[in-house]
């Protein structure tokens, strides 16, 4: 379901996803997996969005990068940029409304 970034690929992946959602997470996160159960339901509703995720423990870099300075955080892509970003867990509700807000 996800393409998985690293620090070397993060960047050049945003600038060529017109829209999508990145993932910050970590592998042993309750959080992070309870966000990315969010992120499929997510999917259902929005086929045409890509999904990428970075692992801040195997990508340090990329995170600090990103901005994100805690997982979960999910980062909206658009047109080839990050957007909008917001760490912390949402439902699929507020991750609809924050994708469709973010500009």
């Amino acid at each position: 379901m996800y393409t998985m970034l690293t620090s070397e690929s993060v960047e050049a992946a945003i600038a060529a996803t017109n829209s999508g959602i990145l993932l910050c997470s970590k592998k042993l996160c309750s959080h992070c997996k309870n966000m990315e159960k969010v992120v499929e339901k997510f999917k259902a509703q929005f086929p045409d969005v890509m999904f990428l995720k970075v692992d801040s423990e195997e990508s340090p870099e990329a995170m600090t990068a990103l901005g994100a300075e805690r997982v979960p955080t999910v980062i909206v892509i658009k047109d080839g940029k990050a957007v909008a970003r917001k760490p912390g867990l949402m439902n699929p509700r507020e991750l609809a409304a924050f994708y469709s807000s973010a500009k």
